[in-house]
Protein backbone atom coordinates (compact mmCIF):
# COMPACT_ATOMS: atom_id res chain seq x y z
CA UNK A 1 0.00 0.00 0.00
CA UNK A 2 1.48 3.63 -1.10
CA UNK A 3 0.65 6.61 1.41
CA UNK A 4 0.61 9.81 -0.37
CA UNK A 5 1.54 13.09 1.09
CA UNK A 6 -0.60 16.00 0.51
CA UNK A 7 0.32 19.30 1.43
CA UNK A 8 -2.33 21.78 2.33
CA UNK A 9 -0.61 24.83 1.11
CA UNK A 10 -4.14 27.17 1.72
CA UNK A 11 -4.15 25.90 4.90
CA UNK A 12 -2.28 29.05 6.46
CA UNK A 13 -3.76 31.60 4.03
CA UNK A 14 -7.77 30.10 5.29
CA UNK A 15 -6.44 30.82 8.77
CA UNK A 16 -5.25 33.89 7.96
CA UNK A 17 -8.43 34.88 6.61
CA UNK A 18 -10.60 34.35 9.65
CA UNK A 19 -8.72 35.83 11.76
CA UNK A 20 -8.74 38.97 9.63
CA UNK A 21 -12.43 39.06 9.19
CA UNK A 22 -12.46 38.58 13.37
CA UNK A 23 -9.68 41.24 13.76
CA UNK A 24 -12.21 43.40 10.94
CA UNK A 25 -15.63 42.77 12.95
CA UNK A 26 -14.25 43.65 16.24
CA UNK A 27 -12.34 46.73 14.83
CA UNK A 28 -16.15 47.91 13.52
CA UNK A 29 -17.78 47.15 16.53
CA UNK A 30 -14.84 49.50 18.71
CA UNK A 31 -15.93 52.00 15.87
CA UNK A 32 -19.95 51.88 16.71
CA UNK A 33 -18.98 51.64 20.58
CA UNK A 34 -16.75 55.15 20.39
CA UNK A 35 -19.66 56.29 18.13
CA UNK A 36 -22.47 55.95 20.54
CA UNK A 37 -20.77 56.87 23.76
CA UNK A 38 -19.08 59.95 21.31
CA UNK A 39 -22.81 60.83 20.59
CA UNK A 40 -24.36 60.30 24.42
CA UNK A 41 -21.59 62.73 25.31
CA UNK A 42 -22.16 65.37 23.08
CA UNK A 43 -26.17 64.66 23.85
CA UNK A 44 -24.73 64.85 27.29
CA UNK A 45 -23.02 68.41 27.01
CA UNK A 46 -25.58 69.94 24.39
CA UNK A 47 -28.17 69.53 27.19
CA UNK A 48 -25.57 70.70 30.20
CA UNK A 49 -25.26 73.95 27.78
CA UNK A 50 -28.79 74.80 27.03
CA UNK A 51 -29.58 74.24 31.03
CA UNK A 52 -26.65 76.89 31.81
CA UNK A 53 -27.90 79.34 29.09
CA UNK A 54 -31.71 78.72 30.26
CA UNK A 55 -30.89 79.23 34.30
CA UNK A 56 -28.46 82.83 32.63
CA UNK A 57 -31.56 83.89 30.53
CA UNK A 58 -33.80 83.71 33.86
CA UNK A 59 -31.03 85.09 35.77
CA UNK A 60 -30.13 88.14 33.85
CA UNK A 61 -34.25 88.50 32.61
CA UNK A 62 -33.68 88.13 29.01
CA UNK A 63 -36.71 88.68 26.27
CA UNK A 64 -38.53 85.51 25.80
CA UNK A 65 -39.46 84.34 22.43
CA UNK A 66 -43.67 84.49 21.75
CA UNK A 67 -45.12 81.53 21.14
CA UNK A 68 -47.44 82.51 18.89
CA UNK A 69 -47.17 83.61 15.37
CA UNK A 70 -50.26 85.57 15.48
CA UNK A 71 -50.47 86.53 11.93
CA UNK A 72 -50.93 82.99 11.14
CA UNK A 73 -52.29 81.95 14.27
CA UNK A 74 -49.47 79.18 14.98
CA UNK A 75 -47.18 77.63 17.51
CA UNK A 76 -44.09 76.33 16.69
CA UNK A 77 -42.12 74.35 19.45
CA UNK A 78 -38.15 74.36 19.21
CA UNK A 79 -36.00 72.45 21.79
CA UNK A 80 -33.86 75.02 23.46
CA UNK A 81 -36.19 78.01 22.41
CA UNK A 82 -36.78 80.70 25.49
CA UNK A 83 -40.36 81.28 25.30
CA UNK A 84 -43.46 83.25 26.92
CA UNK A 85 -45.85 81.16 28.35
CA UNK A 86 -48.03 83.71 29.57
CA UNK A 87 -48.70 85.05 33.11
CA UNK A 88 -49.24 83.64 37.05
CA UNK A 89 -50.75 85.92 39.32
CA UNK A 90 -49.60 89.21 37.00
CA UNK A 91 -45.80 87.64 36.72
CA UNK A 92 -44.36 86.78 33.28
CA UNK A 93 -43.66 82.79 32.65
CA UNK A 94 -40.62 82.42 30.98
CA UNK A 95 -38.37 79.56 30.67
CA UNK A 96 -36.96 77.01 28.36
CA UNK A 97 -37.85 73.55 26.33
CA UNK A 98 -34.94 71.46 26.91
CA UNK A 99 -33.97 69.47 24.33
CA UNK A 100 -33.35 66.28 27.24
CA UNK A 101 -36.95 67.24 28.23
CA UNK A 102 -38.69 69.12 30.47
CA UNK A 103 -39.09 72.68 31.16
CA UNK A 104 -36.82 75.41 32.85
CA UNK A 105 -39.06 77.48 34.48
CA UNK A 106 -37.84 80.96 35.97
CA UNK A 107 -40.48 79.92 38.88
CA UNK A 108 -38.78 77.48 39.52
CA UNK A 109 -35.24 77.45 37.90
CA UNK A 110 -33.33 73.77 38.02
CA UNK A 111 -30.18 73.96 40.33
CA UNK A 112 -27.34 71.51 38.92
CA UNK A 113 -25.54 69.69 40.99
CA UNK A 114 -21.42 69.01 40.97
CA UNK A 115 -20.41 66.02 42.24
CA UNK A 116 -16.79 66.81 42.51
CA UNK A 117 -17.62 69.77 44.79
CA UNK A 118 -19.64 70.56 47.95
CA UNK A 119 -19.25 73.78 47.53
CA UNK A 120 -22.23 75.76 46.15
CA UNK A 121 -22.44 77.71 43.74
CA UNK A 122 -23.32 81.53 42.93
CA UNK A 123 -25.54 79.90 40.19
CA UNK A 124 -27.28 77.45 42.58
CA UNK A 125 -27.48 80.04 44.92
CA UNK A 126 -29.38 82.53 42.82
CA UNK A 127 -31.68 79.42 41.43
CA UNK A 128 -32.47 79.03 44.78
CA UNK A 129 -33.48 83.01 45.70
CA UNK A 130 -35.49 82.84 42.45
CA UNK A 131 -37.09 79.91 43.78
CA UNK A 132 -38.20 81.22 46.87
CA UNK A 133 -39.60 84.67 45.31
CA UNK A 134 -42.37 83.20 44.55
CA UNK A 135 -45.23 81.53 46.60
CA UNK A 136 -46.04 78.06 46.49
CA UNK A 137 -49.09 78.44 44.49
CA UNK A 138 -47.55 80.75 42.19
CA UNK A 139 -45.59 78.06 41.66
CA UNK A 140 -48.18 75.07 41.25
CA UNK A 141 -49.94 77.76 38.65
CA UNK A 142 -46.64 78.06 36.73
CA UNK A 143 -46.13 74.09 36.39
CA UNK A 144 -50.06 73.31 35.40
CA UNK A 145 -49.75 75.84 32.81
CA UNK A 146 -46.54 74.36 31.52
CA UNK A 147 -47.88 70.69 31.82
CA UNK A 148 -50.57 72.42 28.97
CA UNK A 149 -47.31 73.60 27.28
CA UNK A 150 -45.77 69.77 27.11
CA UNK A 151 -48.98 68.21 26.37
CA UNK A 152 -49.40 70.74 23.51
CA UNK A 153 -45.86 69.66 22.20
CA UNK A 154 -46.51 65.70 22.78
CA UNK A 155 -49.62 66.30 21.16
CA UNK A 156 -48.06 67.44 17.76
CA UNK A 157 -45.32 65.27 18.14
CA UNK A 158 -47.49 62.39 17.91
CA UNK A 159 -46.73 60.99 21.67
CA UNK A 160 -49.87 62.09 22.99
CA UNK A 161 -53.28 61.28 21.50
CA UNK A 162 -56.66 63.89 21.07
CA UNK A 163 -58.99 61.77 23.51
CA UNK A 164 -55.84 61.70 26.47
CA UNK A 165 -55.26 65.57 26.03
CA UNK A 166 -59.30 65.99 26.52
CA UNK A 167 -59.75 63.63 29.19
CA UNK A 168 -57.43 65.97 31.23
CA UNK A 169 -59.05 67.70 33.57
CA UNK A 170 -56.09 70.30 34.08
CA UNK A 171 -55.84 70.28 30.65
CA UNK A 172 -59.32 71.14 30.04
CA UNK A 173 -59.30 73.79 32.69
CA UNK A 174 -56.33 75.80 32.03
CA UNK A 175 -56.17 75.84 28.15
CA UNK A 176 -58.58 78.50 27.70
CA UNK A 177 -56.00 80.73 29.94
CA UNK A 178 -52.86 79.43 28.60
CA UNK A 179 -53.99 79.98 25.09
CA UNK A 180 -55.00 83.51 26.36
CA UNK A 181 -51.70 84.08 27.86
CA UNK A 182 -49.71 83.25 25.11
CA UNK A 183 -52.04 85.27 22.42
CA UNK A 184 -53.34 81.94 20.66
CA UNK A 185 -57.29 82.57 19.57
CA UNK A 186 -58.96 79.71 20.07
CA UNK A 187 -62.15 81.19 17.68
CA UNK A 188 -60.07 80.54 15.06
CA UNK A 189 -58.37 77.04 13.32
CA UNK A 190 -55.01 77.10 14.75
CA UNK A 191 -51.31 75.23 13.99
CA UNK A 192 -49.27 73.61 16.58
CA UNK A 193 -45.99 72.29 14.92
CA UNK A 194 -47.39 72.43 11.33
CA UNK A 195 -50.40 70.25 12.47
CA UNK A 196 -54.23 71.82 12.50
CA UNK A 197 -56.39 72.37 15.25
CA UNK A 198 -59.92 73.61 16.63
CA UNK A 199 -61.18 74.48 19.52
CA UNK A 200 -65.08 73.84 19.98
CA UNK A 201 -67.47 73.98 23.23
CA UNK A 202 -64.32 72.77 25.35
CA UNK A 203 -62.94 70.31 23.30
CA UNK A 204 -59.98 70.12 21.17
CA UNK A 205 -60.33 68.71 17.92
CA UNK A 206 -57.19 67.84 14.80
CA UNK A 207 -58.40 68.97 10.95
CA UNK A 208 -57.75 67.13 8.19
CA UNK A 209 -55.64 68.86 6.04
CA UNK A 210 -55.75 66.03 3.55
CA UNK A 211 -57.81 66.34 0.59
Amino acid sequence: MEIKSIQLKNLGTISSFRVNQNQKTFEIMKVDETGSKLEKIEASRKSYAELVQSCNDIRRGMNPTQLVEKQTNSINIVNGAYYHLGLVNGKPLNGTFLTGGGFNSNFSPMIWDNPNSRVVTPEQKAALRIHQSYSHAERQEANELIAVFMSLFRLADGKQSIVSVNNDVTFIQLFPKFAQGIGLDLSEPFTINGKSFIYSQGILQTVDTED
